[in-house]
């Protein structure tokens, strides 16, 4: 139930920013819509979700949303990749791997 959980939030959660973003571009009301319905639902996940883990776990795996938006955004939108994005994502990623080990390393 746990992974189901973490997967919903991050599902919806990359897909209501790129919803929105798309309400933005096209100025349209009904995926600004479903992007704010996919919002209400994380909220309603993430509350279950944090019954059944930690805040600190909550925290960090919420940060995944930070790689799918950017690498779903470039793909979609076609939003521009620098070094410095990219830069940024790979921090993300080590900060994960580090937070991930919990000072074992």
């Amino acid at each position: 139930m746990t992974v189901v959980l973490i997967i919903i939030n991050i599902l919806f959660t990359t897909v209501g920013q790129l919803l929105l973003k798309y309400a933005a571009i096209k100025n349209s009301k009904l995926f600004l819509a479903t992007g704010y319905i996919l919002f209400v639902l994380v909220v309603v996940a993430s509350y279950f979700l944090m019954k059944l883990i930690d805040l600190k776990y909550f925290t960090i795996i919420m940060s995944l949303n930070y790689l799918t938006v950017f690498l779903l955004s470039a793909w979609i939108f076609k939003e521009e990749l620098n070094k410095v994005k990219i830069t940024g994502a790979f921090l993300v990623v080590i900060g994960i791997v580090i937070f991930s080990f919990g000072g074992q390393v």
